[in-house]
């Protein structure tokens, strides 16, 4: 995501540029060329710098006040319920300016991460605001994703969300040890505070996005619930779209548990400390790190949906090689490889569906897609506890590996049907 070609060059595409090249230095010069793409960017970065704070301090914060692993439960199951507003929130996506937008989105979240920093509320009343939090936010990725296309160039469309997704985990990887200190420092408040002002930070780049232009044809705009209906059946019925949605619900309803089972592999497989699950969890962070400069060489050798299967079906395997690791290092490895896939993986299925969604649906059907992710995941952190207490570490590794990599295989084979039956979309 970071060092990416400065013209992607996939096999289908219409422009292919035979002087491809990659490195970090071609990544910066796609974003000298696109001013609203580095907009975005630091847009990216900052604001989940600002989220992944919060989220850490939160968390904390009902655990010292509380003592309860349920109310620190509630507090992540408050965050993770709002994807199931994800077809309406594509349509607002659809709807609006998205650098608009993104502006007012981030300044309710400024005003209610505000609130919260200085009224500290109960836990009653902590859960409302984080819903409403996760829920004002529901429709800003779709937005981002929408605008996307309108900054950079069709070749460039890997990159740029490559590139978008490798400073989102940069944010996420530095701020729960930014938090931690600052909370033992100062307590709560001050990384609440810090929160507001990165909304607060990121709304003058929004206001330099281009405004994309609605496709009315003259005709009057139909209801809110009907273009929601709309954004689910243009998914339901473009087989395409369908087959790789479908795919990345499996895998993340298979692959989420396992940053749930990672703290039981170590302190009940391998018998280690605090340290070591520091250490695994930081392993799949740290392969996405270094997957980013495999995102454009493996996409142009396997094209678009070849790329979206092996992701899928890399990251499956990490998680199975995890169950066999027989020391703590040798879990480290797979754990690196799953997340060395996941760039690969998801940067795919952004690009298709930017690619095979008209303009004035994008906003939906990537709301949409990405709110069955966001359940799915959801759903996988309450299965996977309770398959864990039933079992054990390694055999829930194996349960969601295989899960995994049945995920990859439905995608390929519903890929390969309709590539057979002359339906086949751009990318296959």
């Amino acid at each position: 995501m970071f060092a990416v070609p400065c013209r992607l060059c996939p096999a289908t595409s219409l422009n292919v540029s035979p002087g491809c090249h990659s490195g970090a230095v071609a990544g910066f010069g796609l974003v000298r060329r696109s001013p609203g793409l580095a907009a975005l960017l630091a847009a990216q970065t900052i604001s989940p710098l600002g989220d992944a704070m919060a989220t850490t301090a939160l968390i904390l914060y009902v655990q010292r006040t509380t003592g309860s692993a349920t109310a620190v439960g509630l507090l992540l199951f408050a965050q993770a319920i709002p994807p199931l507003a994800a077809p309406f929130a594509g349509v607002i996506a659809d709807r609006f300016s998205p650098g608009r937008l993104l502006a007012v989105g981030w300044l309710t979240q400024a005003v209610l991460a505000g609130l919260v920093a200085l009224l500290l509320p109960p836990l009653g009343a902590l859960l409302v605001v984080v819903f409403l939090l996760a829920l004002v936010d529901t429709p800003l990725s779709a937005a981002v994703g929408r605008c996307i296309p309108a900054v950079v160039a069709d070749d460039d469309l890997v990159a740029a969300n490559a590139l978008r997704s490798g400073v989102w985990e940069l944010g996420t990887v530095l701020g729960p040890p930014l938090a931690g200190l600052l909370f033992a420092v100062s307590g709560t408040r001050l990384v609440l505070g810090v929160d507001a002002l990165t909304f607060l930070a990121v709304i003058p780049l929004a206001l330099r996005l281009p405004t994309l232009k609605q496709d009315t044809k003259g005709r009057s705009q139909p209801s809110f619930f009907r273009d929601a209906r709309d954004g689910l059946a243009f998914i339901r019925h473009t087989p395409y779209i369908l087959a790789v949605a479908v795919g990345f619900w499996v895998v993340v309803l298979f692959s989420a548990p396992d940053d749930l089972i990672l703290p039981f592999l170590a302190t009940v497989t391998f018998k280690a400390g605090p340290v070591a699950v520091g250490v695994l969890l930081a392993a799949a962070s740290a392969g996405l790190l270094a997957g980013l400069l495999l995102v454009s060489p493996v996409g142009r050798r396997l094209g678009v949906t070849g790329a979206i299967v092996a992701g899928f079906a890399v990251m499956a395997t990490g998680n199975l090689l995890t169950a066999a690791a027989p020391w703590l290092m040798a879990a480290f490895a797979a754990q690196a490889l799953r997340g060395l896939a996941i760039p690969l993986a998801d940067s795919h299925v952004t690009t298709y569906l930017q690619r095979t969604t008209p303009p004035a649906m994008l906003g939906r059907v990537l709301a949409n897609v990405y709110g069955g992710v966001g359940v799915a995941a959801a759903v996988g952190y309450l299965l996977g506890g309770p398959v864990l207490d039933a079992t054990s570490p390694r055999i829930a590794f194996v349960i969601v590996g295989c899960g995994g990599l049945a995920g990859a295989a439905v995608t390929a084979i519903l890929l390969r049907r309709r590539s057979r039956a002359g339906a086949a979309g751009p990318g296959s």
